[in-house]
């Protein structure tokens, strides 16, 4: 004899509207917490080098000295990558092919690196309370905050940080 019990056929359905909106919920999120970015440019040798893909973390919102971000320039029109090398409310300077912040030389880039071209930092900036200070790791071949043309870059133009590892299945072209 047979149950009176039987499967509820709507049961089956809702199962797979709810798998199907938690795989939407995570596209949607992976979607705006990451993205696939091309560097163009030795700007950031050899740290990064032209054609390499990175992954950009755009979901970090946090960021401090040495960290790798790209922003948009809207005096290049371009979306660049540098590093940060000071923070809001720094004083930054460059000054006898050195660079200073808060007084002391910089730590985030080697000591034997050589600022050539100081630009708009040939005097002491006050960052304000949302720029960032960045320069390419190759200070001859970057355009960076030290041109007028990009200057301090303000947190609201920061799309992300670039994470450290880089697509393992493709370095780019060198």
């Amino acid at each position: 004899m047979k149950s009176g019990l039987r499967k509820n056929p709507d049961l089956k359905y809702r199962k797979w509207i709810v798998a199907l909106g938690i795989l939407a919920v995570t596209c949607y999120s992976s979607a705006n917490w990451y993205q696939l970015l091309l560097i163009h440019g030795d700007s950031m040798y050899p740290a990064y080098h032209d054609l390499q893909f990175v992954i950009l973390d755009k979901h970090t919102g946090v960021y401090s000295y040495g960290d790798v971000i790209a922003f948009w320039c809207t005096g290049l029109d371009a979306l660049l990558v540098k590093r940060i090398a000071a923070c809001p409310g720094d004083q930054v300077w460059i000054q006898g092919e050195r660079l200073y912040v808060n007084g002391k030389e910089s730590q985030v880039f080697p000591a034997d690196l050589v600022f050539a071209d100081a630009g708009i930092a040939d005097t002491a900036l006050l960052l304000g309370k949302d720029e960032y200070f960045v320069i390419g790791d190759q200070t001859a071949k970057s355009k960076d905050s030290r041109f007028r043309e990009v200057g301090c870059v303000r947190e609201e133009d920061i799309r992300g940080r670039v994470l450290p590892e880089t697509v393992p299945f493709f370095r780019g072209g060198k």
